[in-house]
Order: C-alpha cells, then sequence, then structure tokens
C-alpha cells in the first residue's frame, strides 16, 4: 500500500508536468447549458489541475513507490514534512501568536528543518524512507512539540521539531525553535532560529 504522503506527492508532482496540457470532459448537461449560451470558452489550465486533483485515487497515475528512487522519496517526503510542519505550527501559534511569528516560521525554520530530514533520509534505505510519518499532535499550554517524526514500522521517532520559550533576566520573552535528531540520539539541541516577541509574556498555545 502506499503511504499517503507519497500519493499527495505523485499528485503534485504529475499536475505541475501536466499544466495546461490536461483537459478535462465537461459534463453533458454543463456542455449543453454553455452550448445555449454561445459562449463556449476553452478550459483554462488552471481548471485542469484542479481536476487532476480532485479525481479518486483509482485515475492517478499507474506508478507505485517501488518505482521511485531513493532521491524521490526523500524529497517526496520532504515536500510532506514541510506542508505539515507549516499547518501544524500555525495552529500551535493560534491566532494571538500566528499573526506575529508565522512568516519568519515558515521562511526561515521549516526550511531548516526540512533539511534535517533530507539529512536522515540520506543515511537509510528506500525501503526505510517509504515507513515515515510525522505526529499531528502539537503540544499545548507550555509544551516544546510542534511535530515529530517517526517509522512507522518501528513505532521509532526520528527527528523532533520543538519551540521553547525563553526569557533571560531583565530581558523580554523569546521563542527558540530547534530540532532533535535520532542521528545523536536526541541528545543536542539544534538551534534554528530565536525570534523575539516581546517585553509581555506570550499567551499559551492554543492547540
Amino acid at each position: 500500500m502506499i503511504p499517503q504522503w507519497i500519493r499527495k506527492s505523485l499528485v503534485a508532482c504529475v499536475a505541475v508536468l501536466t499544466f495546461g496540457t490536461v483537459i478535462p470532459t465537461l459534463p453533458t448537461h454543463d456542455l449543453d447549458k454553455q452550448n445555449d449560451k454561445q459562449n463556449i470558452q476553452k478550459p483554462r489550465s488552471t481548471v485542469a489541475v484542479r481536476d487532476f486533483e480532485s479525481r479518486p485515487l483509482s485515475e492517478e497515475p499507474n506508478r507505485d513507490d517501488t518505482q521511485l528512487s531513493k532521491q524521490e522519496l526523500i524529497d517526496g517526503f520532504s515536500i510532506y514534512a514541510v506542508n505539515e510542519a507549516k499547518k501544524q505550527g500555525a495552529e500551535k501559534f493560534g491566532t494571538r501568536i500566528a499573526p506575529k511569528i508565522n512568516k519568519q516560521y515558515s521562511e526561515q525554520i521549516v526550511p531548516i528543518f526540512a533539511q534535517a530530514v533530507k539529512e536522515i533520509g540520506d543515511m537509510h534505505n528506500s525501503l526505510w524512507i517509504r515507513q515515515l510519518e510525522v505526529t499531528h499532535d502539537p503540544a499545548s499550554g507550555l509544551g516544546e512539540r510542534i511535530m515529530h517524526v517517526y517509522n512507522k514500522q518501528t513505532g521509532k521517532e526520528v527527528l523532533k521539531l520543538h519551540v521553547r520559550r525563553d526569557h533571560p533576566p531583565l530581558d523580554g520573552y523569546y521563542f527558540n525553535f530547534h530540532y532533535h535528531t535520532a542521528l545523536d540520539g536526541f541528545q543536542k539541541h539544534h538551534e534554528i532560529k530565536t525570534i523575539y516577541w516581546g517585553k509581555n509574556m506570550p499567551p499559551k498555545w492554543q492547540v
């Protein structure tokens, strides 16, 4: 069975490759209405992409994950992890924190975490990469967890994307983004970026 993130990556890739070339078939009743109005127009390429993305899985490209190279698997999972990290980060930050830090998080922090995903993928074979998945339960309150990457087959965690609240003496509040990796037994804090919040205590995470 093809992991969900591989299916999503294949759809995204083929949608880009077929941009402007896939022409969806309009239902008969819609075509009749257009004929009545004498206003038939050529479908735009954006419609073709949406049509492809909305197809059931049975209509997706006939290509299973065993045909993907190791690099394609790494790239595909990295894209999936990036999208999930952005989504789950926004959920964790909530409506009060997100407007202030989400842009820096998406543009400067998530890409570095994606590099960590690729680095650990390079250390393993294709079979292992196919078993990767991400958690979907960011920590609320004062918890650090944004998202973890783990191996579905073994249940072992591989990477941890965290954010810590720092309040140095006589200073304001900061958000320290970092990750932990199984490559060093999760012993080190791999610093990504610290974002200044302000003098006042930030609200708790709102997941």
